[in-house]
């Protein structure tokens, strides 16, 4: 009996530890001719939603699962809300947005805290600023990551990171060439992941460019979301500078950080990692081969999330949703790349139905219960 609780335990502790967990709302975006315009995307509000006050966060990622969007993002980028949806921009607002960049896009709301931080003359000194919140203050271990936002019509080129100001017990954002500055009411997205959630530190091990990951939130996940950011220092790394944007690449082995400008790393450069699941706890992840379709919530009430894995994506796919019978209730045709669709079921009555997916690879079906 002791030998299988001992067992029963370690698989429980393999599932905290190793379970990818659900943030909020989340999609890998990819630009395109029909979503850039001038020096800014507009994201899916279908996928991340369109309120102002929320606090998104995003991380550049070099190639996507059809070998396309392989340009590096050589420039500090930040959000925008464009007045109806979010969007990406160029901070350095003279540049177009490139329509071969993808990206990794949160909307954090469960399993964390986020805030928005802005840049005064009270909080700022040299070059960086210090943040001012009690799940930070005086937690040289804390793990968040940050984001970039257009709030007071400041442009901010600087390339950032995270550092704890041990002399104000605070953490800081910082401008990492040194001899810079952050801009004045410049403000920043930044999210607190709760203790024992996905997320883990990474120290690079040599001076390359590129510093691979290994963890068993990654390994094997070649369509995981991962953010990241830079931490100047902590106990497990060393002190540094990493004057660049940072980007995150999967090279049909493992993931790995990369520096935009190909600015070599030291032995040590350590940077906080968030791996996120695509959906709520209970779901499979869509991107096993054996998941080929799947929902949430389930049951459903107002509105249901359609999971469809990538292995299907590519082209169109056909949803429709109907009766045990076969009656058609629902049809609409998704574009194949996205992954994640929206569908409104506030008109359909309380029962079971079948969700099925047509894609170019094959017919793919589940249940899908709807409860009033």
């Amino acid at each position: 009996m002791k030998s299988l609780l001992s067992i029963l335990l370690l698989v429980l502790i393999g599932q905290c530890v190793f379970g990818q967990t659900y943030f909020g709302p989340n999609y890998q975006h990819w630009n395109s001719s029909s979503n850039c315009e001038y020096n800014y995307n507009l994201l899916d509000n279908t996928m991340v939603g369109n309120n102002a006050a929320d606090n998104l966060i995003f991380t550049h990622v070099w190639g996507v699962s059809d070998y396309t969007h392989q340009e590096y993002m050589t420039k500090s980028a930040g959000l925008w809300f464009e007045g109806t949806a979010w969007s990406i921009f160029n901070e350095d607002w003279t540049i177009d947005m490139d329509t071969n960049l993808a990206f990794n896009v949160l909307n954090p709301q469960v399993n964390g805290n986020s805030f928005r931080h802005t840049v005064t003359v009270d909080n700022s000194a040299n070059n960086g600023s210090n943040i001012d919140n009690p799940l930070l203050n005086g937690n040289p271990n804390a793990v968040f990551f940050l984001t970039k936002t257009w709030d007071n019509g400041v442009y901010d080129t600087a390339h950032v990171g995270i550092w704890y100001n041990s002399a104000r017990s605070k953490w800081a954002i910082y401008n990492e060439n040194y001899t810079g500055t952050l801009q004045l009411n410049s403000t920043y997205n930044i999210f607190i992941p709760d203790a024992g959630t996905s997320f883990f530190k990474h120290s690079a091990i040599d001076s390359y460019y590129i510093t691979y990951l290994d963890n068993p939130l990654l390994n094997g996940h070649p369509d995981a979301k991962i953010f990241v950011v830079h931490d100047y220092t902590n106990d497990v790394g060393h002190v540094g500078y990493v004057n660049d944007e940072i980007g995150v690449w999967y090279d049909e082995a493992s993931w790995s950080i990369y520096t935009e400008n190909i600015t070599d790393l030291f032995a040590g450069a350590t940077f906080n990692v968030l791996v996120i699941a695509d959906y709520p706890t209970g779901v499979s992840n869509v991107s096993n081969d054996h998941s080929k379709l799947k929902v949430f919530p389930n049951p459903a009430n107002n509105k249901v999330h359609v999971l469809v894995g990538r292995s299907l994506t590519g082209g169109q796919i056909n949803l429709t949703l109907s009766t045990i019978e076969g009656q058609i209730l629902i049809q609409q045709d998704v574009d194949g790349k996205m992954g994640q669709y929206l569908m409104d079921v506030a008109n359909i009555p309380t029962g079971i139905y079948i969700l099925t997916a047509i894609a170019g690879k094959g017919t793919y079906t589940t249940k899908v219960n709807i409860l009033r």
